[in-house]
């Protein structure tokens, strides 16, 4: 392989990493709320613009900020679910379905008109870097390496809060059966609420690091929910191991789509990914088949 070839890799996989992180607190949303949440992808353009906000007036750097906001976004994740979403969750599935849908997309065109009226340039990206490194004749961004590393560490943290903890069990019960939570005693709101908190706290936690790559503008959140909808299907619902999966096989394709192709095909190869799994493995590819 030559090297262009190996640089597109490592930048697709870490793009993949951010995709998978992001798309995670999505599945875990809908596998226990049973809401489609399309405001998913305004909490990492939040979470970009506070962290870009940390480093420009405070200089802390993307790896810090991206601890910093899990706890203001988990915050902000609990209001989000009693004041939009506790209201609806009795309703009978298919209309439950239907009314997140409205409310999340209210509350996402909500958030972009307020963050467009306080921000109103397109933020560029955090300029952070650390000396290159050089592998085989490939130089690597160390920056993007510790970053992958960072994503992959969180990830794997996620995965043993998951099935260690009574919180993480819970989800997980939810997940996989809502009555059956019910039955075993499982308190449903107030894990729901955990559950969609923190799925805002990892899209944040994503978009300190997405700010670093791309630039960030306030109407930017739905495509992006767009993309995470893919990587959910992708990787199965409810499973970190698929999302992140899911995540790196979408950066990957995309960057080699943009290099190759153009990048106004980008956009169009996540929907490929999406029929064709849907095709071949509806439940994805780390899903349960139910």
């Amino acid at each position: 392989m030559s090297a262009d070839f190996i640089q597109l890799l490592v930048g697709g996989i870490l793009l993949g990493g951010i995709y998978g992180l992001a798309a995670f607190g999505l599945s875990i949303t809908f596998g226990v709320l049973n809401v489609l949440n399309l405001a998913h992808g305004e909490f990492l353009m939040l979470g970009s613009l506070l962290s870009y906000g940390l480093f420009i007036g405070l200089g802390i750097n993307p790896f810090v900020a991206a601890i910093l906001v899990i706890p203001v976004f988990m915050v902000l994740g609990v209001g989000f679910y009693l004041l939009l979403l506790k209201p609806i969750a009795d309703k009978p599935p298919h209309q439950l379905l239907v009314a997140s849908i409205l409310v999340t997309l209210g509350a996402s065109l909500f958030i972009e008109d307020i963050t467009a009226y306080f921000w109103e340039r397109p933020v560029t990206g955090i300029s952070y870097t650390l000396p290159p490194m050089e592998v085989a004749g490939v130089v690597i961004s160390s920056t993007r390496l510790l970053i992958l590393l960072f994503i992959f560490a969180l990830a794997c943290g996620m995965q043993l809060y998951l099935k260690k903890t009574f919180v993480g069990k819970s989800i997980r019960a939810i997940v996989q059966g809502r009555e059956g939570a019910k039955v075993v005693g499982i308190p449903i709101s107030r894990v729901s609420a955990l559950a969609f908190s923190i799925g805002m706290a990892l899209a944040a936690s994503a978009g300190a690091f997405y700010v670093t790559l791309f630039t960030v503008t306030p109407v930017m959140g739905i495509p992006l929910t767009i993309k995470y909808l893919c990587v959910v299907v992708l990787g199965g619902l409810g499973s970190i191991v698929g999302s992140v999966l899911g995540g790196l096989i979408l950066g990957v394709a995309e960057t080699l789509t943009s290099y190759y192709w153009g990048a106004e095909w980008a956009p169009t190869i996540a929907f490929i990914l999406l029929i064709g799994i849907l095709i071949i493995r509806p439940e994805g590819l780390f899903g349960a088949k139910r």
